[in-house]
């Protein structure tokens, strides 16, 4: 069979499906040994309780991106899945530098190598035929791509050194990040998308306040306790 014909004839709504399949296949790549790996070469206690939260954490937000994409107007879901495309690409570099630098297997080097860097690359590829990769569109997907795991690695890690169980975390999660996704959904089916969007844009900013507030308080705490220690 020729897989060019079907190359050709995938869309960009149609590939982006493939970033939360494939960051499955990555993540039980990593799983059995990334942790102790972590600890050992990048310096600090990695646990799995972490590794497994943050990693829960990222694929929910590259899902909601996908279906940004899909089911709401305007740039925001794609500049979130590019970026989450940008991201993976990083992730291959991240992964072979360290193989290389320390001589020892990092591990998620095979799928980061295999999947994420055709696939980032194709996904851009199909956003530039599909007219939707702009100048700024571009910028904003590195930057973002650059930002958004350290960000969350950053925030998950400090939750649960603060106590926080698993559990917690993960109910967390589903208020914070499904709930809100599926109230939208379903008032833009009762209220259409452009009152729905409308709304947004004018009360997105106030909604935000309260948790740039809760991760500047975090960081502030955290650097009181390394100044103390």
């Amino acid at each position: 069979m020729d897989i060019i014909p079907l190359i050709k004839d995938i869309k960009f709504n149609q590939a982006i499906w493939g970033l939360p399949i494939l960051y499955i296949i990555h993540f039980f790549e990593e799983l059995p040994r990334f942790a102790d790996w972590a600890t050992e070469y990048l310096g600090k206690p990695y646990t799995k309780s972490k590794f497994i939260a943050e990693n829960i954490v990222l694929w929910m937000l590259l899902t909601v991106s996908v279906l940004m994409t899909l089911y709401m107007p305007g740039k925001a879901g794609i500049i979130l899945v590019l970026s989450a495309a940008a991201g993976f690409f990083l992730n291959m570099i991240f992964h072979v530098f360290f193989t290389l630098k320390t001589g020892i297997y990092s591990p998620g080097t095979v799928t980061a190598c295999l999947f994420f860097t055709p696939v980032s690359l194709f996904i851009f590829y199909l956003a530039g035929r599909e007219g939707l990769l702009s100048l700024t569109t571009f910028i904003l997907s590195i930057v973002l791509g650059l930002a958004i795991l350290p960000v969350v690695i950053t925030i998950v890690h400090n939750v649960i050194d603060r106590g926080i169980s698993f559990k917690t975390l993960i109910k967390k999660i589903v208020m914070f990040m499904l709930l809100p996704f599926f109230t939208v959904s379903v008032a833009m089916i009762l209220f259409g998308r452009e009152t729905v969007n409308t709304f947004m844009i004018y009360t997105s900013p106030v909604i935000l306040l309260p948790l740039f507030f809760k991760i500047l308080k975090i960081f502030r705490e955290k650097k009181k306790s390394n100044t103390t220690l």
